[in-house]
């Protein structure tokens, strides 16, 4: 199938689940770019001074300060999950979708280290990061065992398969802090062009997969239309 009649299909979903937006700073008490709960934001493009100038709340907690946003890099976006609010004291500009009964989650991560276990099978996509986030990937013994100690940065992607634990900590203190945002790709998470997300999808999967071959099929995941002429798309519902 050519992608431009699988983009034709999808069409009607993305005028139902996602809209795109541009929010103007600074922040002030009738100017706030809050994400409502079992909501969230895609990130697309980011202009202005962020340096010292940007704080997070997340779920109602206190605002945590972020010295910079990273400039995103083609094929990058920043996501961030509902409740919870961006707070600007300089003028910026963000375009950003707007997703509701999303499958994201935002993890804000302070100097003690947290971490998120990821079941069997189970496959975590991480979000673009606006600053560098001390991390490590920890396997039991009686899984195979192994571990990893890396960094999550900016404009570079992360995917881990379970089981295991990946363990998170800032390397700053309160009230600097970061976050990540990410989603399981078995929660039937999609977005073609920026256009389309599938949350968790009750008696049936749907999913839009690629290949270049028509042999071997791989699942698209938050990826644009800039493909080779000779890439092929389908659509996969399983039940």
């Amino acid at each position: 199938m050519k992608p431009i009649c699988v983009f034709a299909l999808l069409i009607p979903l993305a005028a139902r689940l996602a809209y795109g937006e541009t929010f103007i700073g600074p922040t002030t008490a009738t100017n706030r770019l809050l994400i409502p709960t079992n909501s969230a934001i895609i990130i697309t493009a980011i202009f202005g001074d962020f340096t010292n100038s940007t704080q997070v709340q997340l779920d109602g907690g206190a605002p945590f300060i972020q010295p910079l946003f990273t400039p995103l890099e083609s094929g990058t976006v920043y996501a961030l999950a509902g409740p919870a609010e961006l707070i600007f004291s300089n003028a910026v500009l963000i375009t950003f979708y707007c997703l509701t009964n999303s499958a994201i989650y935002s993890q804000g991560i302070a100097n003690d280290p947290i971490g998120i276990p990821i079941a069997s099978n189970k496959t975590m996509h991480v979000f673009g990061v606006p600053a560098p986030v001390n991390a490590s990937f920890n396997r039991l013994n009686s899984e195979g065992g192994g571990t990893l100690s890396f960094m999550l940065e900016p404009n570079r992607p992360a995917e881990f398969t379970g089981p295991g634990t990946l363990f998170l900590n800032s390397g700053v203190f309160f009230p600097y802090a970061k976050f990540i945002s990410y989603f399981i790709e078995a929660d039937g998470f999609s977005l073609a062009d920026k256009g389309v997300i599938a949350g968790p999808s009750g008696s049936f999967a749907v999913s839009v997969e690629k290949s270049f071959d028509l042999n071997t099929w791989s699942p698209v995941l938050m990826q644009n239309a800039s493909d080779p002429a000779k890439a092929f798309y389908r659509l996969r519902i399983q039940r």
